[in-house]
């Protein structure tokens, strides 16, 4: 006997898990279908920092979304703790866009021209910024101070997802999807290596193996896997007080766990021989991305040469051409919706998403953006092939 479900997600990342979540909240049965394990993607080995400034977001629908996701995660963190009984470390502290020379100051006074309307910030000096953490360079140019910025851990953000998913309902089941069942221009249901599940609505949420859904919906789906690495450090010293992140040099983050995170690699101009590794996803650590993060990260705190190395962690997010989020109906389908290539952005954008989903399942719309015209699937039509470096190098994380 067939089984049925109103949707099948498809991918058990933060994006899946976030909006099997989302329905499962509002009574929607929900089948979240993942062919390895909650988690064993993007989502595992992302920083977690959820930040409202840097290249990643720009001005428009773009920000917009980022201030709705950002605004959405201190009810959802108090209601998933509370109900899965998890930690999941989150904090909200003052951050520090740090310039460490000429170049790096120019590109964040260029983008605070139009954040600083935005959000609560302000540049300050390297006297300020040493009288806020005296410990980095002495060389450092200065800063955009920003009031509030915020930071979890993403495994177990995406852990407590898929359990609050399942305590609202919904049925995990590890198995490949193989194909989708449709009729006429309708997606009814997926097919898998034990049997098809009937439903209304398919969501792909599968990160950098949404392109396998292509020819299935004869649609591109254009994500390709960006390779990225970022350490785990033991620093003996107190914790930074402040989130700290820089264009060239990527993040320096303390958590709540005592760790420090630095990293991470791929985005940047001098990162470019590695941004992409084939066609698969990568969690392969290397010697020369963990020689470059620690060297990065000496560069902004001297003193971090006491610091032992604790974990280096590997793997790809899915990239889109445009490195924007790719949301909603797919043209010339009933029944079937994307949610994938969010880029380096899964962690902050996930929650929002399973919103704007939940949205688009029950009213063919959603009001959390007021235009979603340069998320939608649709952009795409037509797609044959494009450039990904240059959306690839304008990554920050």
């Amino acid at each position: 006997m067939a089984e049925t479900a109103d949707v099948v997600v498809v991918g058990a990342g933060v994006i899946g898990c976030s909006v099997a979540y989302y329905l499962a909240r509002e009574g929607l049965r929900v089948v979240l279908l993942e062919g390895e394990a909650i988690g064993s993607g993007a989502s595992a080995h992302a920083t977690g920092s959820l930040s409202l400034l840097g290249a990643e977001f720009s001005p428009g629908a773009s920000f917009e979304m980022a201030r709705a996701a950002y605004d959405e995660f201190p009810e959802l963190v108090s209601e998933l703790e509370a109900a899965t009984g998890m930690n999941l470390l989150y904090q909200r502290r003052p951050s520090l866009r740090l310039a460490l020379d000429e170049e790096e100051a120019a590109l964040i006074q260029g983008m605070m021209e139009w954040q600083r309307h935005l959000v609560n910030m302000r540049w300050i000096d390297a006297e300020e910024v040493h009288a806020i953490e005296q410990r980095l360079s002495p060389s450092l140019v200065g800063a955009a101070y920003e009031d509030e910025s915020a930071q979890l851990d993403s495994y177990r953000l995406n852990l407590a997802l898929g359990r609050g998913a399942e305590l609202k309902g919904a049925t995990f089941i590890q198995r490949q999807v193989t194909g989708l069942v449709t009729s006429g221009a309708t997606v009814t249901g997926v097919t898998t290596a034990t049997g098809d599940i009937h439903c209304d609505t398919v969501v792909v949420a599968a990160g950098t193996w949404s392109r396998a859904f292509t020819p299935w919906l004869e649609f591109p789906v254009p994500v390709r896997p960006m390779k990225g690495e970022r350490l785990l450090l033991n620093y003996p010293g107190e914790p930074l007080p402040v989130l700290i992140s820089s264009p060239k040099r990527g993040h320096m983050i303390s958590r709540l766990d005592g760790l420090t995170s630095v990293g991470s690699t791929g985005g940047r101009d001098y990162d470019e021989r590695d941004l992409f590794a084939g066609e698969e996803f990568d969690r392969q650590p290397t010697e020369s991305a963990r020689l470059e993060l620690l060297q990065r990260a000496i560069d902004v705190l001297p003193d971090l040469e006491r610091a032992e190395l604790v974990q280096q962690l590997a793997g790809s997010r899915p990239l889109s051409p445009d490195s924007k989020p790719i949301i909603g109906p797919v043209p010339g389908w009933a029944g079937a919706l994307l949610a994938t290539g969010h880029t380096t952005k899964g962690i902050h954008l996930g929650p929002i998403t399973g919103r704007i989903v939940l949205d688009y399942i029950r009213h063919g719309a959603t009001t959390v953006v007021s235009d979603m015209s340069e998320f939608l699937p649709d952009r795409f039509a037509g797609f044959t092939d494009a450039d990904f470096l240059p959306e690839a190098q304008a990554v920050e994380e």
